[in-house]
């Protein structure tokens, strides 16, 4: 069993690596887990890695476009049996942006401890 078959398998959450993303994709697919495409490589700050995520995670109208909209709306990305997130250009935000947006991101795995479905997060390398 691979690192990511495992991960899909235990309905783990978290941030994880991989370079291996057409076969975690082809897991959660196997698995019914809804896929989310999160491509930052032309994001390089807050604002565009906010579009960004407006539109991969589909947000809402109301979304407010700064960090506590970002974390409050992740609440309402739930799906059974999880949501695996591919994170492709991570590299390319500024290390600021980085660093709050893996935060959310964290925290929103965090909260499948909470009753929300697992929710996987692959940095693809």
């Amino acid at each position: 069993m691979t690192g990511v078959q495992s991960l899909i398998e235990s309905a783990s959450s978290g941030i994880h690596r991989t370079s291996d993303a057409a076969a975690a994709e082809r897991l959660a697919r196997e698995n019914d887990w809804r896929i989310v495409e999160l491509d930052t490589r032309d994001a390089h700050d807050k604002a565009a890695f906010l579009a960004v995520c407006r539109s991969a995670f589909d947000l809402p109208d109301w979304f407010g476009d700064n960090w506590d909209a970002l974390e409050d709306s992740l609440t309402d990305v739930d799906a059974t049996p999880g949501v695996l997130v591919l994170w492709r250009g991570a590299a390319s935000l500024d290390e600021a942006t980085r660093e709050v947006a893996t935060d959310i991101l964290a925290e929103r795995g965090r909260r499948t401890e909470r009753g929300l479905s697992p929710f996987l997060v692959l940095v693809v390398r």
